[in-house]
């Protein structure tokens, strides 16, 4: 018998094969935990939504059509007074409720209108100085009295900008791009009295939960 040769009973180990695949991912995990261990994906924001698209508000189901700036005159009333330049905020919107909502409910629910990391078109919190715009909201539809959003019905709604600039100050410029934040309701119902209202949900942090971030580039009328 010859040195190369087997002893009968006795095997010889075949060696492991690791597939590369998972060898590069060992690799990977011993590179991630040497650099301080595995970390968690970063939380994801509020649903990014572009204008014409639905934004569920459980209150209200609305679409945020466009934005435009347009030259009106100062008196409505009277269409020779001087023009001056607003931005026109469209927007269309579903009432859920079986009854007649105000719209100031849905202005509340518009939890942010401002261009990228710029300061709010809406009013500013207490204590932050004089607003550099002032708004207000209309429902231009047939048969809505005053500022009733009606029920089971979806309205147009406009909001509209103006600069607030002082006697021969320049107003502010318009943005080109408008960052919207929605937020949403949910309905309580009192046990003792049976009343039923809404409120906006917040979040952990206490502050109204963004349920929707809208970008609305912001057109020039020609």
């Amino acid at each position: 018998m010859t040195s190369s040769t087997v002893r009968r009973g006795s095997r010889r180990r075949r060696p492991v094969l690791v597939p590369a695949v998972l060898l590069l991912a060992l690799a990977g995990v011993g590179a991630t935990a040497a650099l301080g261990g595995l970390r968690q994906a970063p939380p994801e924001g509020p649903p990014q939504r572009r204008a014409g698209e639905e934004v569920d508000q459980d209150l209200f189901r609305t679409k945020v059509e466009g934005a435009v700036v347009r030259s009106m005159p100062t008196d409505p009333d009277d269409p020779d007074s001087p023009k001056e330049s607003v931005l026109e905020l469209s927007l269309k919107v579903y009432n859920e409720a079986m009854n007649s909502v105000p719209l100031q409910t849905l202005e509340d629910a518009l939890l942010r209108v401002a261009p990228p990391q710029g300061e709010p078109l809406t009013d500013p919190p207490a204590g932050q100085g004089a607003a550099k715009w002032r708004h207000g909201g209309s429902i231009p539809g047939e048969g809505v009295p005053g500022r009733l959003l009606p029920p089971r019905r979806t309205s147009t709604v406009l909001l509209r900008f103006r600069g607030n600039a002082g006697p021969g100050a320049q107003p502010p410029p318009f943005p080109d791009v408008l960052d919207i934040d929605l937020g949403h309701y949910e309905n309580h119902e009192d046990a003792l009295t049976g009343r039923h209202w809404t409120q906006l949900v917040n979040g952990d942090d206490g502050m109204p939960e963004v349920v929707a971030h809208v970008t609305v580039p912001v057109r020039k009328a020609v």
